[in-house]
């Protein structure tokens, strides 16, 4: 795992670009921002499995997600309260979730 310091504006601009593209930024209520990606499963115990398969994923990494589920619309949000932003460990999580969703 990386150092965990938050990325500036521009730096996670970049990063996402080039790591996970299909993530966004947000900011939650207090202004802090996080990054996320919404998934749509065919079916609800595929998305279920892909939600099993991400927290094995952040539990070896030892970090771990928000994660919403409404039906088969799946919603990944990271962000590291520890420094109240997003760091290079989000962004890396971020990219390794990616292929673990199957696309049908």
């Amino acid at each position: 795992m990386v150092q965990k310091t938050a990325l500036s504006d521009d730096e996670l601009q970049q990063k996402l670009q080039e790591m996970a593209p299909e993530w966004k930024v947000d900011k939650n209520e207090k202004g802090l921002p996080f990054i996320y990606r919404v998934y749509r499963a065919k079916e609800y115990l595929k998305g279920i499995d892909f939600v099993r398969q991400v927290a094995e994923e952040a539990e070896k990494e030892n970090h771990h997600p928000d994660i919403l589920i409404h039906y088969k619309r799946i919603t990944v949000r990271y962000w590291t309260h520890t420094v109240s932003g997003v760091t290079m460990a989000d962004v890396e999580m971020a990219q390794q979730i990616d292929p673990l969703f199957e696309k049908d």
